[in-house]
């Protein structure tokens, strides 16, 4: 419900998957910032990029942990 129904302007083709029921209740994206009050500007972004319901513009895990919002954390080797 968070995300809002798939359409297809958020996840083209998302129709002819095998699953999509037309009848699924049409629910509109919230935005995240509400939902998550105290998550700054870049963790806003990189959330957003990963619960992105489209796979094929889901953020891959390598760019994931590229991301700015992990500036400060030093990984070890």
């Amino acid at each position: 419900r968070i995300m809002g129904t798939p359409n297809e302007d958020t996840w083209p083709g998302v129709t002819s998957l095998p699953d999509f029921k037309s009848a699924f209740p049409k629910w509109p994206p919230k935005d995240l910032a509400t939902v998550v009050p105290n998550l700054d500007a870049a963790g806003l972004d990189l959330l957003s990029k990963m619960v992105c319901l489209d796979p094929s513009r889901r953020i891959t895990a390598k760019s994931a942990i590229e991301h700015p919002y992990f500036k400060d954390v030093h990984f070890v080797p």
